[in-house]
């Protein structure tokens, strides 16, 4: 290949590491947030779960791959009983936690498949979104949250998640925190400085360049 266009400076760093290519044969080109704003706000989730409350709940995308760290989110519900935890995605997320001896938390809300719809309300409607993934080459979910009107964002303190979403996320130490919404270094901008920070149309004049040159 002429050239490798990978979506972050963590991941061009890992390309390089692992497969050798050179740093000067790879540009980066960041993902954006846009494409949220086709997706109308499906509501009527909440008519669905009536426990769930605007702004008293928290709210992740979980599936079994062991990097998006799901056993995080149930210790930190086990930790919090008096907040209720909402997971969205699907597969045996339930039998997992049986698994893990994590199934009887009466505070956690599991959701199954939501539409595009049901998550942009249920990203807007939280009291934070969960992010504690173990490895990402850019992370994506937190920035539609961001998008969508998520308050907060919340993720694992990481060179990747650093570098994508800097000071405009909560972090989470996962070498100290087992499982804690609240022991996290706070964010310290507004997650509106993200949404302006990334876009299609910049990413696509970035790539333009790339292919004039």
């Amino acid at each position: 290949a002429e050239r490798i266009i990978t979506v972050s400076e963590f991941s061009k760093a890992e390309i390089h590491k692992y497969y050798g290519v050179p740093p000067e044969k790879m540009n980066v080109v960041y993902n954006a947030w846009q494409q949220m704003q086709r997706i109308a706000p499906d509501e009527s989730i909440f008519a669905r779960h009536p426990q769930l409350k605007p702004g008293q709940y928290y709210f992740s995308m979980a599936n079994l791959l062991k990097n998006k760290n799901f056993p995080w989110v149930l210790r930190a519900a086990g930790a919090k009983p008096d907040a209720v935890f909402a997971i969205a995605g699907g597969g045996s997320l339930a039998a997992e936690a049986e698994r893990l001896g994590l199934a009887d938390l009466p505070n956690v809300l599991y959701l199954g498949y939501v539409s595009d719809g049901a998550a942009k309300a249920l990203m807007a409607h939280c009291k934070a979104f969960l992010f504690p993934t173990l490895y990402e080459g850019f992370g994506i979910p937190p920035l539609e949250a961001a998008a969508c009107g998520a308050p907060q964002i919340i993720v694992s303190d990481t060179p990747c998640m650093r570098e994508v979403y800097g000071p405009c996320a909560a972090y989470i130490d996962l070498t100290t925190n087992p499982g804690d919404v609240d022991a996290v270094t706070p964010a310290t901008a507004p997650t509106a400085a993200l949404l302006e920070k990334y876009s299609w149309d910049k990413s696509a004049e970035r790539l333009l360049q790339i292919l004039a040159k």
